[in-house]
């Protein structure tokens, strides 16, 4: 609305300015340019009737963009029918006889003396149709009637001997101008060269709330104007000076000191020997406009901040799919760039391809039904990056209607982290969960394997002292065998006591590590196997590769295989002794531990090596679930590793590796 209200006054400051001092052919000129640039229309012309008979009406060119022939000539049955009923013609043929291109063609009759035409060859802004055009009607009126005054004064010109018929056309349009002054809706103020009032009309009055008799005489910029609006005023008078007309927005005070605004067309004011006299100003009250423009301008800042600061990306697609809106966040999210999605689908984009389906029958669903489950809620899909990476995302999408076509916005937030968050929160509930059932377990298999050696150090020694004192036939042979139960059970207890020590000392970072260069085959034979061999337990030995020195903490390693050797005897049967194979690989040297025992199930391999851990088929059998924590602790110092792979009833292999430090 204000642009057409904006261009109505342009036009007719148009009409003033051009009304006695440009020719016809640099009136329309002005006009047809100023139409066509604020209308974005191909092409326009204006001619004038030069004679007409009952067949034909002989039209010539006043001015046209782009240019054409000077003559054109329209059938008179042709030109009665378009105009039989309004001054108005609308068509996609030409009504001129010459050949044109199929076009969009407006025409209106300039009172009797010609005719405007306009057209446009492609798609245009405007509507080309009776209710599009309506109002301009008035302002190409008025533009007839300041053409029409250009031909009388362009006559006058020519015609000086004829002064009376001169100055008859002239009082013609004097008083033509007075009743288009008079009646027209837009406020209009004169004032000459000092800036002193001349005269106003209604409209203007209306607008500032005085009256005539108020104003006349006064200064105008004292009377309507602040300093900063004076200084706006003051540059547009110096342009007013030099002949140029031009329209701008300026805030004024009315008669009560409240604030209006208004565009002003003004235009440099001649008298009859075409001396500035002054300057007439159209004035176009637009304060609710500006108020309502401010609102909005507000309300668009904060959605624009909405749109680039939140934390959650926004899209909005139209209905056929296609995304004509991305926030700087989705780029952040999807990794495509604002250029690079716009007009893109969203199921050829941001969607995996198995969730196409589903999202095409939302949209059909919405927009032949206006109902979707989806819409308006929080759900959780997965997305789609421009890497082809598929990640959570959580998003609400909104449905839009704007006259007939419908939209979708929707808030999208990449979740990620969240899930990550949740699985993790879930995980460690469940290791706090398995963390205290082993506390329970450990103290119930602590109390177990304290008070078993207690109960039977206790059994011997009260036996021993019942013997000395009361048993005459006591021989060394049977308190050698009571003295060597104590003695087991003294050292399982300090077996036991030394683990747990040792796994504070390692969740501390306590345990000396000493490593040094040893010839792993022969510390293996003379510290290791000779002790088995004391005790009777054989170990088959197999030994692959070149030797070379490998550097290990001795007693860290000791430990490490005497503790996977022992576990090898406690859970395998007899006669079927462990294998020890040691294999020199070009970059570690590689050590199996197997065994034939009763295996380990599947499912609780991977939980072995944690602290108190224990396999559930191990029965009655001796053990603190610390021995095995223990030696992956002691493999890592050495930065290796140890696996484990078994079948219950089979046997198991620990597989131990060791770089070349």
């Amino acid at each position: 609305m204000n642009q057409t209200i904006e261009l109505l006054s342009l036009l007719y400051e148009l009409s003033l300015t051009n009304l006695k001092h440009l020719t016809p052919q640099e009136t329309a000129k002005n006009f047809i340019r100023k139409f066509l640039s604020r209308k974005s229309l191909h092409a326009g012309s204006v001619w004038t009737i030069e004679n007409y008979d009952e067949d034909a009406m002989i039209l010539k060119k006043v001015y046209a963009i782009p240019d054409c022939p000077d003559g054109q000539s329209i059938s008179m049955s042709q030109f009665s029918h378009a105009f039989h009923s309004q001054d108005m013609f609308i068509s996609s043929k030409t009504l001129f006889k010459s050949e044109k291109e199929q076009a969009k063609y407006a025409y209106f009759k300039l009172g009797d003396f010609g005719l405007l035409e306009l057209y446009h060859n492609g798609t245009s802004p405007i509507e080309f149709s009776m209710e599009s055009f309506r109002p301009f009607l008035d302002v190409i009126a008025q533009f007839a009637v300041s053409l029409e005054s250009g031909f009388s004064y362009q006559k006058l010109q020519s015609e000086m001997t004829q002064r009376k018929e001169a100055e008859k056309s002239l009082k013609t349009s004097e008083e033509k101008y007075k009743r288009i002054i008079d009646n027209i809706r837009l406020g209009l103020m004169e004032v000459d060269n000092d800036e002193v009032i001349q005269h106003a009309n209604k409209p203007f009055l209306d607008l500032t709330g005085y009256r005539l008799d108020e104003i006349i005489g006064k200064n105008a910029s004292d009377v309507f104007l602040d300093k900063e609006a004076r200084e706006t005023m003051s540059a547009q008078n110096e342009s007013r000076q030099r002949g140029v007309s031009s329209s701008y927005e300026i805030s004024l005070k009315d008669k009560n000191g409240e604030q209006k605004w208004a565009i002003i067309s003004g235009a440099p004011n001649y008298d009859k020997k075409g001396t500035q006299i002054g300057t007439i100003g159209i004035h176009l009250d637009i304060t609710e406009e500006k108020k309502l423009r401010e609102e909005n301008e507000f309300k668009n800042t904060q959605l624009k901040m909405l749109f680039e600061k939140s934390l959650d990306a926004l899209v909005s697609i139209n209905s056929d799919g296609e995304i004509f809106e991305w926030s700087p966040q989705a780029t952040e999210i999807f990794e495509y760039t604002e250029k690079e999605i716009l007009n893109k689908k969203l199921s050829e984009t941001i969607i995996p391809y198995q969730q196409n389906g589903a999202h095409e029958n939302v949209m059909k669903s919405y927009l032949n039904t206006g109902n979707a489950q989806v819409l308006n809620s929080r759900i959780e899909i997965t997305g789609l990056k421009k890497s082809g990476k598929e990640f959570p995302i959580e998003l609400t999408i909104f449905p839009l209607q704007f006259k007939k076509e419908k939209y979708f916005t929707a808030f999208i937030r990449d979740i990620t982290e969240i899930k990550q968050s949740k699985a993790n929160m879930e995980k460690a509930l469940a290791r706090q969960k398995e963390l205290n059932n082993l506390k329970s377990q450990f103290v119930s298999m602590t109390s177990h394997e304290l008070r078993t050696p207690l109960t039977t150090i206790r059994s011997n020694t009260e036996l021993l002292s019942y013997q000395l004192e009361n048993d005459e036939t006591l021989t060394r042979k049977r308190l050698v065998k009571n003295v060597s139960r104590i003695d087991d059970n003294v050292d399982r207890l300090n077996q036991l006591i030394n683990n747990i020590l040792m796994i504070g000392k390692l969740d501390s970072d306590k345990v000396p590590f000493n490593p040094e260069p040893l010839n792993v085959d022969d510390y293996i034979r003379e510290h290791i196997l000779q002790d088995y061999q004391v005790r009777g337990q054989k170990i088959t030995c197999f030994q692959e590769g070149s030797q070379r020195d490998v550097t290990l903490d001795k007693r860290l390693f000791v430990q490490i295989i005497n503790n996977l050797l022992e576990n090898a005897f406690k859970y395998s049967p007899e006669g079927s002794p462990p294998e020890l194979h040691t294999t020199y690989h070009e970059d570690n040297l590689e050590l199996k531990i197997k065994d034939y025992g009763i295996g380990i199930p599947e499912e609780e391999q991977e939980k072995l090596f944690d602290t108190f851990y224990r396999a559930s088929n191990v029965g009655n059998i001796q053990g603190t679930g610390l021995g095995l924590a223990i030696v992956q602790q002691f493999v890592k110092l050495h930065e290796g590793s140890i696996k484990v792979s078994s079948k219950v009833g089979e046997g198991t292999i620990f597989t131990l590796n060791f770089p070349y430090l």
